[in-house]
């Protein structure tokens, strides 16, 4: 592990919990000692792009709040109603570059699992473009189980509806980790028959 690298502790998932209708990882390796996942490269492409676009657009109100302000000024309503929209636009222009960057840091965000007989440990590590790597350790002997689990997702913008998804899950303590996730439970039963071989464990159906 690098030295950028952050080490998340403690038995709650911090990283690379995402429910979606769509697989998010792929199989990059799988034996019956290790088995490793990576984040599919236009998985985070949409919700990246969103980010972004929220970003832009509330950086091109700020711009357009700041020229009307001086305009105003110019027009003989004083110098107080430029100050005040300067201010307005300005922090409007602050928040969206933020939004824009965590946009570009969603994009360029890359995952990986990787569950290691070997070590008896289950990785996850976390990695973008924007700031330091993040990683979460799991020994074997903390989860107690591995399930495929139906839970309902909410989709669609502007109208939202509840659809029932597949989630492979381990039980680890009193805490739930989400490891993948499908509409189609067929796409999950590999890789929960692959990591149930590595852990040692039994995965069920619910």
């Amino acid at each position: 592990m690098s030295a950028e690298e952050r080490t998340v502790s403690g038995l709650q998932q911090r990283i690379g919990r995402r429910l979606s209708v769509e697989p998010y990882y792929m199989l990059v390796e799988q034996s019956p000692e290790r088995v490793e996942l990576a984040s599919r490269s236009d998985a985070n492409r949409s919700v990246g792009m969103r980010v972004v676009a929220g970003g832009a657009a509330m950086i091109v109100v700020a711009l357009i709040i700041a020229v009307s302000g001086l305009w105003s000024a110019g027009a003989g309503s004083g110098f107080a109603v430029a100050a005040l929209a300067s201010v307005i636009g300005g922090l409007l222009g602050g928040l969206g570059f933020q939004r824009m960057l965590g946009g570009y840091a969603i994009l360029t965000t890359y995952n990986t699992l990787v569950a290691d007989a070997e070590a008896q440990t289950l990785v996850l590590r976390q990695a973008s473009r924007v700031g330091a790597a993040r990683t979460q350790l799991l020994r074997f002997h903390q989860i107690t189980s591995l399930r495929l689990n139906r839970r309902p997702l909410a989709v669609g913008w502007p109208i939202r509806r509840l659809q029932p998804i597949v989630a492979l899950e381990l039980l680890v303590g009193d805490h739930v980790w989400v490891i993948e996730t499908a509409a189609d439970a067929g796409d999950l039963v590999a890789l929960a028959q692959a990591l149930a071989t590595v852990l040692e464990k039994e995965f069920v159906r619910e």
